[in-house]
């Protein structure tokens, strides 16, 4: 039997991971028992940093780290490889002339094959991958047959709330992964996180505990607020805080104002109807959250 507490407890340690406890449990489990892993959670929630995490504490370097970003172009031969026409011509069909894909190397090497947004994937494409996930074999016609390294796992991510270049997952590709959900994590932790990731130690006016405070006071706002679709993920509230630490007056309200609009304009998603604009939508909630706390 796994020790997950303990494995769990080293990768968070190693990989400086707060929170997402749980969640580390279930894909170590998932992991120990070969299957492979399905992250779904929306944009910003960590799931490449936990697949980079598993990967990496499972003796999987960057060599060996095979990432597939999924869109409507994404062919099958980008994926597992292909002949290439000029050496085939000089050599034939072998060895030599085969240009393996991320999916052949990293059965054949043993490491982790990481596909973002699998759900982007096409079908014909996903189609490739049947014999990989279920049986650890891939066919490749013409030359040979690859049976997959004893070290060789996928990671796949999707985000439920991703509408445009959206594919439906086959029921036979989704039955070859164990399904693991992502959420935004409590407010607590995202405060823990901003004051990781901004560099906050060397703050002016506001402390390191003040800037991340309010920072994910604001984001939180914008998942809450009924005229956004689509809230803000936590690198809005990283990028908030990083950029007000550079102003000489982190105590200005003008000044958060204008780093939320700037951090945050692209990473939320308006309700349809709206006559009020991005802009003046991240005005008000941050005036309100400034107004809430004991700001100054």
């Amino acid at each position: 039997m796994v020790d997950t507490t303990r494995i769990v407890t080293e990768i968070k340690e190693k990989f400086k991971i707060i929170g997402r406890t749980e969640e580390l449990k279930q894909i170590v489990l998932a992991h120990s028992v070969g299957k492979n892993i399905l992250l779904e959670g929306n944009v910003g929630v960590g799931k490449t940093t936990l697949a980079r995490a598993i990967a990496k504490y499972y003796g999987t370097n960057d060599s060996n780290f095979y990432r597939v970003d999924c869109s409507e172009e994404l062919l099958p031969h980008n994926l597992v490889g292909y002949f290439d026409p000029p050496l085939v011509i000089a050599k034939g069909y072998n060895e030599d002339s085969y240009k393996n894909g991320p999916l052949a190397l990293a059965m054949l090497n043993g490491g982790c094959l990481f596909i973002n947004e699998i759900n982007r994937m096409p079908e014909n494409t996903q189609n490739s991958l049947l014999t990989a996930l279920d049986e650890g074999i891939l066919e490749i016609p013409k030359l040979k047959t690859i049976e997959a390294h004893k070290d060789f796992f996928v990671v796949a991510t999707q985000n439920p709330a991703a509408h445009v270049g959206v594919t439906v997952l086959g029921e036979a590709l989704k039955d070859r992964f164990i399904w693991i959900n992502l959420d935004y994590q409590q407010p607590e932790e995202e405060i823990l996180i901003i004051k990781q990731e901004a560099d906050l130690d060397h703050t002016v006016a506001l402390s390191a505990e003040k800037i991340a405070t309010l920072s994910q006071n604001i984001i939180q706002a914008t998942r809450n607020s009924t005229s956004i679709r689509r809230g803000s993920s936590i690198r809005g509230a990283i990028d908030m805080a990083t950029l007000i630490n550079q102003y000489e007056n982190t105590s200005s309200t003008n000044n958060w104002v204008e780093a939320a609009v700037m951090s945050l304009h692209n990473k939320i998603e308006l309700e349809d109807g709206l006559t009020q604009s991005k802009k003046e939508i991240i005005t008000n909630i941050v005036l309100a959250v400034l107004n809430k706390s004991d700001f100054q």
